[in-house]
């Protein structure tokens, strides 16, 4: 299970940074659009901690996939789970900026009469329709500052049992900028390397990055270009090089839902041939056809 997940703050207490300040959202809920620029701020952990908090159930959904961005997803989906009766209940919609300016329209019209409370999130609030943002308290959501990201790892860290010094603590913080979720990510993948010399070559793919893994899911899985995609590969640690496309994909990356399964599969192999002891060089050639194919 990704520590991420697994160590998701609960309650107010428990939230990283400033958003625990928004404890008195539960006093008065209401529906809510929560932005940031970048992923890993807090938004979705907002919405898990309000349902806790208040004892409603949480039915997430997210608008990036073609299924959930686009009228017939508001029709079929939200407009019978806002119309069965409960009003404590709050419905999350993660990626809204997402959804296509039909199904916004649509929307709208299902938030003013809805039973229960949206919460919708985004990363690009010039996206979100005029009309949804005013029918929602919006709330920006800043990067985790470096003091409070730190805290949470050594948190982590002491449940997990990871042995990790403070100087490589700050390299995983630094590197992921804010982001909170990726630096859980990478610590995770930190633990995970047997060998102390593994972990510290990972913790070094941290500090020399320069890999560009948008372009490069953009030499595989766009342009099929394996003879570039293979040398920029080469230059990086396998296991880091790789977590970071991992990371790009599944959270920034315009990738359909087939696309993101495929680099998911390309990664666990991956993963499963470094466990084996493959040569590093074979490992990143079967990655990259893995996403080229």
């Amino acid at each position: 299970m990704l520590w991420a997940n697994e160590h998701r703050p609960s309650s107010f207490d428990e939230l990283v940074g400033g958003v625990k300040e928004l404890d008195h959202l539960a006093e008065n809920m209401q529906h809510l659009l929560l932005h940031s620029r970048g992923a890993g701020t807090g938004k979705t952990t907002l919405a898990h901690v309000l349902a806790n908090t208040l004892g409603y159930p949480l039915h997430v959904f997210n608008a990036s996939s073609k299924k959930t961005r686009g009228i017939a997803f508001v029709e079929e989906e939200l407009i019978p789970l806002t119309r069965a009766g409960n009003y404590k209940q709050i419905i999350l919609l993660d990626e809204a900026d997402q959804l296509t300016p039909e199904a916004q329209s649509a929307l709208k019209g299902v938030m003013e009469n809805a039973q229960g409370f949206f919460i919708l999130t985004c990363n690009d609030i010039r996206k979100v329709s005029k009309w949804l943002q005013s029918r929602c308290l919006t709330i920006e959501f800043r990067p985790i500052g470096r003091e409070p990201m730190m805290e949470r790892l050594q948190y982590i860290c002491g449940v997990e049992g990871v042995t990790i010094t403070e100087s490589q603590l700050g390299i995983i913080c630094d590197a992921h900028e804010g982001d909170l979720r990726n630096a859980i990510n990478a610590l995770q993948a930190f633990a995970s390397f047997d060998e102390a010399y593994e972990a510290s070559n990972f913790i070094l793919s941290l500090v020399e990055r320069e890999f560009d893994a948008s372009s490069f899911l953009k030499l595989c899985m766009v342009e099929k270009d394996e003879i570039i995609a293979i040398p920029m590969l080469k230059e990086q640690e396998a296991r880091g090089a790789i977590l970071k496309v991992f990371e790009y994909a599944m959270e920034k990356a315009p990738l359909s839902q087939q696309k993101k399964l495929q680099v998911v599969d390309a990664a666990i192999t991956a993963e499963r041939d470094a466990l084996n002891g493959v040569n590093e060089d074979i490992i990143k050639a079967n990655f990259v056809r893995m996403l080229i194919a």
